[in-house]
């Protein structure tokens, strides 16, 4: 079976390479194709051409992601280099990192510096969004503060998840993969008409997984089972559209696949605990005596409103949001007795964004005020057991409560002008006014006594943005911007006594200078994009936790990342077409002090010139698409070919970089062998993802001198099957 495997890779990676090396000679024989149909992305909170708009944002259409297998939000950054994601277990989170902004807080009412979107719906939290992209019409990838537009902790960026709409039209599809590790995902959708004015859209999906980690101990861990549906009912009238949608998503999936990754146990495990642990464990197979979970149930539902009022178009978008989240959890990731996590999460969230738009023949404008109103509730049991490494905190039980009540308003706007031919400025503003509650009962793991803590923090800021245009003919766009973003401070959530808990982080905040530049070349066959970037951060939040059971949460001085984007798209005749994109980028720690105490303070630890956290500093991405005609009615066949690198990644602001504490740089190859039949109503495909089966960690979380790591997916086959009524 093995060797099976193997032949099958080498199969499928030389007719990869292939795709390079017969293209060019069959797209000589065509006609000229465009680089690819235009995009349209709503970046600026209205429709544009991606090549106008003067930002850095990358687009990942829907059929990218049905060519590329893409389910998750995670997998689109093979696609759009810059952004470092880690997912962390099959459902939890997801630390998100854009140029050299992000942050890795995931406790009890932390926000992200990089912020996500659905429809223009901001989805608090850093728990619980791995859920499945069901009927997504693009992904937009918003590289830099977008604080004037997208507002709540777009600090480093956004991703924004727009779905298909109803159609007028009647029209169906569905999709089913199949492959290695029991993987089975069947999903579909129907949309049309009812009457003259209103319309329908329906989709739903299932996707199920066994885990790629094998524990001969209890449940394997990683496995994944979970549903996806989302129904909407849409009234277009003459000058008003109403959009209603109610969604949910379900899932019941192992634990984190979590292990002990470095040859320093000695944080976690008691010598004799070490020293016993299993001789047969490899990188995929761990034993646990943790039988762990992860579980969550959202529920949403969206009210838009769009009315033509004649010189202005009125907005509105009403959201409400549940979602619970629980897991059990195998802290120190072994078969030992020494830690292990229980966290019962609850997020319901209310958002309401009204906006008023209008556009003459050099101006166009936009304003607008939002409200958001959270609460978290937030359960954590930290268990020890004998064989957990620190004396004092054995055999006992933590018990952290918090309960946790945001409130945001904000008044934005943003105006461009074309002051000369091809010239044009746009001005932006947004003030935030941020107000927290914290209620915390806390009886911490160890000999500490319980406490109770109540906090009420207010925080504002004025965010403005500066963009500059000039389009010196049709096919080449230069902009320079300068950008401000803005994300609130916070609480400890798993604080070890009570001079912790009393502890409020500051918020975040980055400045964001940009040069760029992008072109189209030879009747649009050839586009090629660059942005020159300088992003600054001050008081970034980073979590570190310098022993086991007591994680601290605290704030960078000065954090600077300056680099650059290459995006290019080239169209070889009309079927072969090759998407390159690459980051290289220098993000460093420029203050850092750590460890401090007294007056004046004496530091311990001075992280200065350390690279950031999950920043590489060269990424890069090569995707090559061909078709094959095969003649008359028969069809084509379909090659796609994808390949992504990263170099070395930190997870934890010291830069611990023993075996097993970071990621060296690796490269992941994929590929599509598919046919299409000539009427394009249905395909089928054999995919491969990890071809060289590189082992690679998602995260590593640094607990003292120890790290546990997640592994990344290991190699696997699979058919895809994709059918549309029209």
């Amino acid at each position: 079976m093995k060797s099976h495997r193997w032949m099958s890779a080498i199969g499928l990676g030389s007719l990869i390479g292939a795709i390079v090396m017969a293209g060019p000679a069959r797209a000589q024989e065509t006609e000229d194709a465009p680089a690819e149909n235009i995009i349209i992305v709503t970046a600026q909170k209205r429709a544009s051409d991606i090549q106008d708009v003067p930002l850095s944002v990358t687009a990942v259409t829907s059929s990218t992601l049905e060519k590329s297998g893409v389910n998750t939000i995670e997998a689109v950054q093979t696609l759009a280099p810059g952004m470092n994601m880690s997912a962390i277990g099959s459902g939890f989170v997801s630390y998100t990192y854009i140029r050299g902004a992000g942050t890795n807080v995931i406790d009890a009412g932390s926000d992200p510096s990089v912020a996500f979107f659905q429809d223009e719906v901001y989805l608090a939290g850093t728990a619980g969004l791995q859920f499945d992209l069901l009927d997504v019409e693009r992904v937009e990838v918003l590289k830099g503060p977008q604080g004037t537009l997208f507002g709540r902790n777009a600090a480093g960026g956004a991703i924004s998840i727009i779905t298909k709409r109803p159609s007028h039209d009647f029209d169906a599809w569905a999709a089913a993969d199949a492959g290695e590790y029991g993987l089975f995902a069947v999903r579909g959708g129907i949309t049309g008409p009812l009457g003259d004015r209103w319309a329908y859209r329906l989709s739903a999906a299932h996707r199920q997984r066994k885990a790629f980690t094998d524990n001969p101990a209890g449940r394997d861990p990683g496995s994944i089972d979970n549903y996806t549906g989302r129904g909407q009912i849409m009234y277009d009238g003459d000058d008003l559209t109403v959009l209603l949608t109610g969604e949910f998503f379900t899932s019941d999936n192992g634990m984190t696949n979590q292990f002990i990754s470095t040859a320093n146990t000695a944080s976690l495990l008691t010598p004799a605990a070490a020293a016993a642990q299993p001789a047969d464990q490899s990188f995929y197979r761990r034993y646990y005596d943790v039988d762990g979970f992860e579980k969550q149930n959202l529920y949403a539902a969206t009210g838009r409103i769009e009315w033509d009022l004649g010189p202005v178009l009125l907005t509105s978008i009403s959201a409400w949001r549940d979602n619970h989240f629980k897991r059990l959890q195998d802290q120190d990731g072994s078969i030992a007795d020494a830690y292990a996590l229980a966290t019962d999460a609850s997020d319901k969230t209310f958002s309401q964004e009204l906006r008023l738009s209008g556009e003459s023949d050099r101006f166009e404008w936009i304003a607008g005020l939002y409200y958001y109103n959270g609460k978290t509730e937030r359960a954590d049991r930290l268990a020890s057991g004998p064989d957990f490494a620190p004396a004092p905190l054995r055999n006992s039980l933590g018990i952290y409560g918090q309960n946790i009540k945001a409130i945001s308003y904000a008044a934005f706007g943003q105006a461009t002008y074309e002051i000369l031919p091809a010239l044009k400025l746009t001005l932006g503003a947004r003030y935030s006014k941020d107000k927290k509650r914290s209620n915390q009962a806390t009886d911490p793991i160890g000999p500490v006594a319980p406490f109770t803590v109540e906090l009420t923090p207010e925080w504002s800021s004025f965010d403005p943005a500066v963009i500059v245009q000039y389009e010196p003919s049709r096919d080449v766009m230069l902009y320079g911007s300068f950008r401000q973003g803005f994300k609130s401070g916070g609480f400890q959530s798993l604080p070890g006594n009570l001079a912790l808990a009393s502890t409020v982080y500051a918020p975040e905040d980055v400045k964001s200078f940009e040069l760029g530049a992008k072109t189209q070349w030879f009747d649009n066959r050839l586009r090629l994009n660059v942005a020159l970037f300088d992003t600054r951060i001050t008081n970034q939040q980073i979590l570190r936790i310098p022993t086991p059971g007591t994680s601290i949460i605290d704030n960078a001085g000065r954090t600077r990342t300056r680099g650059i984007d290459v995006a290019l798209q080239a169209a070889i005749g009309d079927y072969l077409h090759i998407d390159w994109n690459t980051t290289y980028q220098h993000a460093r720690f420029r203050e850092y002090f750590s460890n401090c105490s007294g007056t004046p303070p004496v530091c311990l630890a001075d992280f200065a010139g350390n690279r950031q956290l999950r920043s590489p500093d060269f990424q890069t991405s090569f995707v090559a698409d061909l078709k094959i005609p095969l003649g008359g009615d028969a069809g084509n066949m379909t090659l796609r070919g994808e390949y992504s690198y990263q170099t070395k990644v930190f997870f934890d602001a010291a830069n611990s970089s023993g075996p097993g504490a970071y990621q060296p740089g690796y490269g992941l190859l994929g590929g599509r062998i598919g046919y299409e039949a000539d009427d394009g109503r249905w395909s089928v495909a054999l995919f491969a993802k990890n071809l060289t089966n590189r082992k690679y960690f998602r995260n590593v979380a640094i607990s003292g001198l120890s790290g546990v790591g997640t592994p990344g997916d290991p190699q696997s086959f699979g058919v895809s099957l994709n059918w549309r009524l029209r």
